[in-house]
């Protein structure tokens, strides 16, 4: 049999064993496996040609059989507590149990249960996840009337029912085997020792010791012979045990992270603390890094390694993750590449994207009007005026002293040290003003303003807080709940406040689906058009491959005519066919320079049609490198969100004004009455068959 078909062959499990405990050696084997190679069934046909070889003894076969069932139903266990606890349904220390009374099972000498039945009765698991798993396994029978008969009466034993058999292999532990030595087998099956008896033979033979084993299912890790051949001959191990099997422990990996050296939310969005506080004032300094400061640090991943057991079997390790180290403007990758380290002086940044930035700052002296013109930086902006009606600035963390009609768009933070008055703002940090007046603003973290918000609209994901004033006639969400002094007056249009909903994000997922499909779009005509210029550049290739025929035959009947005047001009006198000739070769030199002109005019065709295809290439590689930025953004956010549940509360350390609408995720309240010094919350209770009712509940502070 050569290499290659021994390796396409999988060799059974009773051939390995019986190698293992020295029944028959390797050439056996691999004489038995090429007998066996066009069988269907290679372990049936193994076990004959070993018995009609007179090579294993009927009865060693039947060991080698009950062994092998043994190991199969063991590996089958231990795959279903790894499959259980990767679906999240058990943890080690509930298998770890499950296991242990299942041994007990097998010390009392019960026919044993299995796994799943246990954690199934302990309630540990329901008998649906039980079945999932195993029907995943493969091992789900299908019930029959009786079966479900059972299932109605669980009162009565079930002689039936999915046991470990005694005869199966399970050892029993501990247990006195061959010449007169006590076996254990730890708690974990990863360990066996032996230790002498008073009874204990010192005649006993390595191969008794070794086909002891074998009979209790023992394959795996086995010390060498010459320890074991010590132990025999030595006068100690009356007491002390020796360890005589090993298995492989398993090592559970780490999945990979990162570790920041900056403050990556300095400027948390916050919620209200017990007391009704914001807990956001105490934001921190703004982080700042000179150049080569180290910003992150990779820990890269330890992959996980599967363990076996001294019985053969698998112990299955939950695979591990890595993460990418990813880095944009003003920063720069390690020669290692496990460090992001800042390019430039300035002030850090952790992008939703999973990115790193180092930002510089501009500033400008005075207003944003028409003598700057819309101003556009990628870093912080620090504008010492006011930015006028109709002009936009776009940057990172963006400070003003009044906003009076501009547009912001901000990755960072907005602070305005006086009001806000008709202006759009977008920001995915915080919002900080004075006052705000007729006004749109969107934002992921918190809106906290300290005199008053009227005639505006407000989605965030953190909180909407008036310090010191009131809110009027505005729609509001704000998905960490909303603080006022006062809500409303008797003149003004009641406000409609949403809390616990995180709005902001929903309209951003919903940008972001539209701006992946646009990029698909775009990449998908992009690839259209490069197959047309990959078929309009195949044949201009087929062009090129005629024309260079057409050379080719001109140059071959030239030189035929060439040499067929050489000889007519040596043998004979008709000058006229030797014109003729000539003639030929002045039409073949004509059409070949004419395929020379078409030749080259298809070559520089080709030569620019490759260009063009280059150019998709790089243009479709620019649009996935965007999409993929979207696709890592859109997952980051729905991470974000996911960790932020919402606060659905209203608190009013002053008046709340009637029809002032309040809503949560589930219920809504609209104030009848003018009410003083209340909280408005989204409280949750239940029926008497366990239904969950919400209302808006008001609470007295």
């Amino acid at each position: 049999m050569t290499k290659d078909s021994h390796d396409k062959l999988k060799i059974p499990l009773i051939g390995l064993l019986a190698v293992k405990n020295f029944m028959i050696n390797k050439e056996d084997l691999q004489k038995g496996m090429s007998q066996c190679s066009g069988a269907k069934d290679h372990q049936a046909a193994l076990k004959k040609y070993f018995l009609f070889n007179k090579l294993i003894s009927s009865q060693n076969m039947e060991r080698l059989l009950q062994v092998a069932k043994a190991f199969e139903m063991r590996q089958k266990e231990f795959k279903f507590g790894a499959v259980a606890i990767r679906k999240g349904f058990i943890n080690k220390s509930v298998l770890k149990l499950a296991l242990e009374e299942q041994e007990n099972d097998i010390k009392s000498r019960k026919s044993p249960r299995l796994i799943g039945d246990l954690l199934v009765e302990a309630g540990m698991l329901t008998p649906k996840q039980r079945d999932d798993i195993l029907k995943l396994q493969k091992r789900l029978k299908k019930k029959t009337k009786s079966t479900f008969d059972q299932e109605e009466n669980k009162n009565i034993p079930d002689e039936n029912s999915s046991r470990l058999e005694e005869d199966e292999g399970i050892l029993l532990i501990p247990e006195i085997i061959d010449g007169g030595i006590k076996l254990e087998i730890s708690k974990d099956f990863m360990s066996a020792f032996l230790t002498k008896t008073e009874s204990f033979d010192k005649n006993i033979t390595l191969a008794q010791i070794h086909e002891a084993l074998f009979d209790k299912g023992i394959v795996l890790g086995i010390v060498d012979d010459k320890m074991i051949l010590g132990f025999i001959n030595s006068s100690g191990f009356k007491k002390k045990s020796f360890r005589v099997a090993q298995g492989i422990t398993p090592i559970q990996g780490k999945d990979a992270r990162i570790e920041f050296f900056f403050n990556t939310d300095y400027l948390k969005s916050g919620g209200f603390k017990l007391d009704g506080t914001v807990d956001f004032k105490d934001r921190g300094e703004t982080p700042h890094v000179e150049e080569g400061t180290v910003l992150a640090e990779k820990i890269p991943m330890l992959e996980s390694r599967h363990g076996q057991t001294i019985f053969g079997d698998q112990i299955e390790m939950i695979p591990v993750k890595d993460i990418a180290l990813k880095f944009g403007k003003g920063a720069k990758i390690s020669e290692d590449g496990f460090k992001v380290i800042a390019e430039v002086t300035g002030y850090p940044k952790y992008s939703l994207s999973g990115h790193v930035f180092v930002y510089g700052e501009y500033i400008t002296e005075g207003d944003v009007d028409y003598e700057t013109g819309h101003i556009n930086y990628d870093g912080n902006i620090n504008v010492k005026g006011r930015i006028k009606a109709g002009f936009r600035v776009k940057g990172n963390d963006i400070k003003a002293i009044e906003l009076d009609g501009g547009i912001i768009t901000a990755q960072g933070d907005v602070i305005i040290a006086g009001g806000i008055n008709e202006a759009n703002i977008y920001a995915r940090g915080n919002v900080y003003a004075r006052f705000v007046h007729n006004s749109k603003i969107l934002c992921m973290g918190s809106v906290v303003i300290q005199k008053e918000i009227v005639d505006s609209n407000i989605d965030c994901s953190g909180s909407c807080v008036i310090e010191n004033g009131k809110l009027m006639s505005s729609i509001i969400s704000a998905k960490m709940g909303v603080k006022a002094r006062n809500i409303g007056t008797e003149m003004a249009c009641s406000s409609v406040i949403r809390v616990g909903n995180d709005v902001f994000c929903e309209k951003e997922l919903e940008k972001n689906r539209k701006k992946v499909e646009q990029l698909e779009k775009q990449a998908e005509q992009h690839r259209k058009d490069k197959e047309k210029l990959k078929q309009k550049n195949v044949a201009v290739q087929k062009k090129i491959v005629d024309f260079a025929h057409i050379q080719d035959r001109s140059q071959l009947e030239e030189k035929e005519l060439n040499l067929k005047i050489s000889l007519m001009e040596k043998n004979t006198e008709d000058y006229q066919a030797i014109a003729e000739l000539s003639k030929r070769i002045d039409t073949l030199r004509a059409n070949a320079q004419k395929a020379e002109g078409i030749l080259n005019a298809c070559f520089d065709k080709t030569d620019k049609l490759e260009q063009r295809m280059k150019k998709q290439n790089r243009e479709i590689k620019i649009l996935e490198k965007r999409r993929d930025k979207l696709i890592d953004e859109r997952t980051n956010l729905i991470a974000w969100t996911k960790d932020k549940p919402g606060n659905p509360v209203v608190i009013v350390d002053g008046v709340i004004m009637p029809e002032t609408r309040i809503i949560g995720n589930h219920s809504e309240k609209r104030v009848m009455d003018l009410m003083r010094y209340a909280k408005i919350m989204e409280v949750v209770s239940k029926t008497d068959d366990g239904q969950n009712i919400y209302e808006m509940q008001v609470v007295s502070i």
